[in-house]
């Protein structure tokens, strides 16, 4: 019973010390970023094709971001939402030459996104 509530007062002490949270799903959204990466990389066949992916990887940005705000790693989460926001107006751009340029700034941002979570991890 006594360790029971050292553990209970202590937790969130704990947990604001950046200790991993029991399962926040780090992996897939790490996993997504890579994905959103490879996408982000090919080229535009066209543009509708370019919009159904950008459509993708917009999703797949938004889930990253979700993930990542569930482990408490604030610095991953802007870093994904800035290229969610970059990757908002593929679904709608009207050339594939926008199109491209739109997915070079995904991909450039996203790389900015994995090379933070290498280097600081959640943080």
């Amino acid at each position: 019973m006594r360790n029971l509530l050292i553990l209970i007062t202590t937790a969130p002490l704990l947990m604001a010390q950046g200790l991993p949270r029991p399962y926040c799903g780090y992996g897939e959204g790490l996993a997504a970023l890579r994905e959103v990466a490879r996408e982000a990389a090919l080229p535009v066949p066209g543009i509708l094709e370019g919009r159904a992916r950008g459509e993708a990887v917009l999703r797949s940005l938004s889930g990253a971001a979700t993930t990542f705000t569930a482990c408490g790693c604030p610095r991953l989460v802007e870093l994904t939402r800035e290229a969610e926001r970059v990757a908002q107006s593929a679904p709608s751009e009207a050339s594939i030459a926008r199109l491209s340029q739109v997915f070079g700034q995904v991909a450039f941002r996203t790389q900015l996104a994995q090379e933070q979570s290498e280097r600081a991890g959640c943080r």
